[in-house]
């Protein structure tokens, strides 16, 4: 068996929840000689290159597309789309496997629909809620849990109010879309960002059109949780096409030891993450903000793009003589540092599908203090292994912490309720009954046909 895992980005170059999941599989999948690669664009690059990590073969495909506004809403294909073909048919693989789309340049819809085209099985894995969720975040005006339905007026609406502040501007964007809407002008299709702001129900629309394009042209899809699962359902996604597979932790990098440690003051709390406004390490800087020092101390692992946001971020903390930024993690040292911890904040401002630090953090035997988004909420059960804190309410996410700081029992109380996650080998186990299902069908279709 031959497969073929493709996604945006991949290690060393980018080192994230996806990129660590791909690994993990390929390792898995490799143990019992099951012939893997992972495919990538190699962006800005007009030819095809490889190279090797962790005796994983990775093949970064020519792509050279111009990064525009025509190319992002979809009115042209990325020019490395026949580089990836090329790579299919060399390559003749019996499964592919999609792990993430991109607006632009990068893995496409176009990308999935060529696969399909070309009489490859083929499989998506939902890593993010963006695929039926404009802003990402399924949080109604970001006030209130959304039910996930993609509706053209209330989804609309929604991103809108996110996007905006101004009320009024809100509601001008809003009418206008609509009304363009109804008389069928798509403002989008236009080299213009007003025509774009006045026919945003046209963007909620594409979003369903391409979650079904997705649904139709791959043989499987797999969620990470059951909220998603719902969510996938609820938009009339194929029951029979979906498949849950939980998350693991990626056991060649961790053990699932404990440790003995008391909890005292300060009280030690980590954050293990990207350091970008999706993670929210601003609310995290605002919440401890004011809280004595001598009370509370904080490391923040991730990758520093120096980028505004992180140097905002740093900004913020510059007085803060009880926050250290610690750089990037190797994945491989994350359960092991967390045992030195009390506790993992993740204060998420979109909806995580499944975090894969949460799992971390229970195998070094620490509980989680995460915003609840849905993906943090199907795994920190409140007041139980852990606590959820308001959806970007950096006051809540300070009860919180300061309620930890005066009563440090709950900290010892909240470890013996920690369940240990289970093994990648569990997960890599059902992806294999999974692929072997999609081969033998295939066989039966073509000895009776």
């Amino acid at each position: 068996m031959k497969i073929l895992f493709v996604l945006n980005h991949f290690l060393p170059a980018q080192v994230a929840g996806t990129e660590v999941y791909v690994l993990a599989l390929c390792k898995e999948l490799k143990k019992i000689n099951i012939q893997v690669k992972v495919v990538i664009p190699n962006y800005g690059i007009d030819k095809t290159e490889k190279y090797f990590f962790e005796e994983i073969e990775i093949i970064k495909y020519a792509e050279t597309s111009v990064v525009d506004r025509e190319l992002i809403i979809g009115k042209r294909v990325p020019a490395g789309l026949p580089f990836f073909v090329d790579v299919l048919t060399s390559e003749n693989p019996d499964i592919v496997h999609f792990h993430e789309l991109a607006g632009s340049n990068g893995i496409t819809l176009h990308h999935v629909l060529q696969s399909k085209s070309s009489g490859f099985k083929t499989v998506f894995t939902f890593h993010l809620a963006g695929y039926s969720c404009k802003t990402g975040h399924l949080m109604y005006k970001d006030e209130v849990y959304c039910d996930g339905i993609i509706d053209i007026k209330k989804c609309s609406y929604c991103f809108l109010t996110v996007r905006n502040n101004n009320k009024l501007l809100t509601n001008i964007l809003y009418g206008a879309g609509m009304f363009n809407y109804l008389i069928g002008f798509n403002g989008t299709k236009l080299n213009s960002g007003l025509g774009t702001a006045i026919s945003v129900p046209f963007l909620i629309q594409k979003i369903k059109n391409d979650l079904h394009a997705i649904e139709s042209s791959c043989d499987t899809l797999i969620t990470l949780t059951d909220w998603y699962y719902k969510i996938l359902v609820n938009n009339e996604v194929n029951p029979k096409k979906i498949c849950i597979i939980r998350q693991g932790l990626v056991n060649q990098y961790s053990t699932t030891e404990t440790t003995d440690r008391k909890t005292s003051l300060p009280l030690k709390v980590a954050f293990i993450g990207r350091i970008s406004h999706f993670k929210g390490v601003h609310l995290l800087l605002d919440a401890i903000n004011d809280i004595e020092h001598e009370k509370i101390s904080l490391d923040i692992f991730g990758r520093d793009e120096n980028d505004n946001y992180s140097k905002n971020c740093k900004r913020k903390s510059a007085n803060l003589l009880n926050v250290k930024w610690k750089g990037l993690i190797n994945p491989e040292e994350v359960v092991s540092k967390l045992r030195n911890y009390d506790l993992l904040v993740l204060p998420s401002t979109f909806s995580e599908m499944s975090p894969l630090v949460i799992q971390e953090a229970f195998a070094a035997g620490i509980p989680v203090l995460a915003s609840d988004v849905y993906g943090n909420a199907e795994q920190v059960s409140d007041n139980m292994n852990g606590w959820l804190f308001k959806f970007k309410d950096s006051s809540d996410l300070r009860k919180k912490l300061i309620m930890l700081i005066n009563q440090p029992s709950l900290i010892q109380q909240a470890k013996s309720k920690i369940v240990p996650p289970r093994s990648f080998a569990d997960v890599a186990s059902e992806y294999i009954d999974i692929y072997n299902t999609l081969l033998s069908t295939a066989k039966s279709f073509e000895k009776y046909n």
